[in-house]
């Protein structure tokens, strides 16, 4: 486990960026460190904003994330951008090329942009995003960027994420009632219809109105704003701004920003309570090969996983048990 000491932590909640790279390295590399990360920079997190980006690939969520970052900037927020590239099933490597398409953006100190690659990550984001966004948060940045890989309809990850999901589309991509049926629907909070300088704008925004007219209230609020823009000829961009701010503050005065960094604490405290009664396990047996064994045996000579898993189980109790047991004697 990497070990962060006394002095990496001083620089970083001085303004240090280094240290906050650093600090994003390490929660990407190792795992066994995020928790006395997450320890620290949890109580020191300001409630900087995260936005999400996401849409189909190519549809320009690179320059549309730089067009927002950009008027951030200009209204004094401090600004971070996380942009996730894909990582190649073959070679393992990932072209971190978001951080070159935004370098006219500066390097000032009120701005932090980093490249991430996707890893294991399925679903639009890395598995380290999350607590990258909140080294960003605890570094004092009000405006978090998050810019998903774009992996299509099932790209979810990112709403439970961010506070606020910007779905990123184009014309010219086939029937955008297929491509949004399948739940980012629900996700999104606000509908951009990029490169709207291109033949097909019109159709396109007569599907996203239909799809108002027969869907006008989801289950929680109702159906998208949708607006159009030229990120790359930067026309519309203010608007988008503009709109972006607006769902910001409706969403901290109406509670929601609360109740989606609950539900984000809620998920870190139920994945932190697994690892540990998985290392409990693992520390009781070769977790690994005694697994391996198992499914060997079931596909050699047939039967069921569950008594094995429930023998597992029970050995987690038995230990749990034990350990309550001697903290009652102390």
């Amino acid at each position: 486990m990497t070990l962060i000491g006394p002095d990496l932590w001083e620089d970083f909640f001085k303004g240090g960026r280094l240290a906050c790279a650093r600090l994003i390295s390490t929660v990407e590399n190792d795992a066994e460190a995020v928790p006395a990360i997450l320890d620290r920079i949890i109580p020191a997190q300001k409630g900087g904003l995260r936005v999400g980006i996401t849409g189909p690939p190519g549809v320009g969520k690179s320059t549309v994330t730089g067009a927002l970052a950009r008027r951030a900037l200009r209204a004094g927020r401090a600004v971070g951008v996380l942009a996730v590239d894909p990582t190649s099933p073959f070679s393992g490597g990932a072209f971190l090329g978001d951080r070159i398409r935004m370098q006219d953006l500066g390097d000032g100190d009120r701005l932090f942009i980093r490249s991430m690659a996707s890893r294991d990550g399925h679903g639009g984001l890395s598995p380290a995003t999350p607590y990258a966004a909140d080294v960003l948060d605890a570094f004092g940045l009000d405006r978090i960027f998050i810019e998903t890989v774009g992996v299509g309809q099932a790209e979810l990850d990112v709403l439970g994420c961010v506070d606020l999901v910007l779905l990123v589309l184009q014309p010219g991509t086939g029937d955008v009632i297929q491509a949004l049926k399948a739940g980012i629907i629900e996700a999104a909070d606000l509908f951009l219809v990029n490169k709207a300088d291109l033949q097909g704008t019109e159709a396109l925004l007569d599907s996203l109105r239909f799809l108002m007219d027969i869907s006008p209230v989801r289950k929680d609020r109702p159906f998208p704003p949708v607006l159009e823009a030229s990120a790359l000829q930067d026309k519309g961009m203010d608007e988008v701004h503009a709109e972006v701010e607006r769902l910001i503050t409706a969403c901290v005065d109406s509670g929601r920003y609360r109740d989606k960094r609950r539900a984000r604490l809620e998920r870190e405290i139920r994945s932190a309570i697994q690892r540990e009664l998985w290392s409990g396990y693992a520390a009781l047996a070769d977790a690994d090969q005694a697994i391996r064994a198992a499914a060997g045996e079931i596909v050699a000579s047939g039967g069921s996983p569950y008594p094995f898993i429930r023998e597992a189980c029970s050995r987690i109790r038995i230990h749990l048990d034990d350990e309550r047991a001697s903290r009652g004697k102390k």
